[in-house]
């Protein structure tokens, strides 16, 4: 569980340094550009919408797989909730059994002894 989530923090760590070294870079050359009518221009800003859609879907991606990572999680986590209320059912079961069986034969030992006096005194 928390490897998962350290992998998913790492990957989206690694992620965020791919899109600063992809903006980084899209902005050195969009200072390079000092004619936006000419044809170079066209092809740095088609490369670099380019890049920012491949950094969208990156990003995209990275955030499905953290989603899973954090509902895989919560399903484990909610399945050891749910066998530690049944073990915790069944042990406050065993506990009344227990005590009531205790009761019983605390009651049966007193009937006994007052029986056994009884007759030892009549």
């Amino acid at each position: 569980m928390a490897k998962n989530t350290a992998q998913a923090k790492q990957d989206i760590a690694t992620a965020a340094q791919e899109a600063l070294r992809v903006i980084s870079a899209a902005a050195a050359e969009a200072l390079k550009v000092t004619n936006t009518a000419s044809s170079g221009d066209h092809d740095k800003i088609t490369q670099l919408v380019t890049s920012f859609e491949n950094l969208d879907k990156k990003f995209t991606d990275k955030f499905a797989e953290v989603r899973a990572d954090i509902q895989k999680i919560t399903d484990v986590t909610g399945k050891q909730i749910d066998d530690h209320e049944v073990r915790i059912g069944k042990l406050e079961t065993s506990r009344t059994t227990q005590n009531v069986m205790m009761s019983i034969g605390i009651a049966i030992l007193t009937l006994l002894t007052s029986l056994m006096i009884y007759h030892l005194v009549k």
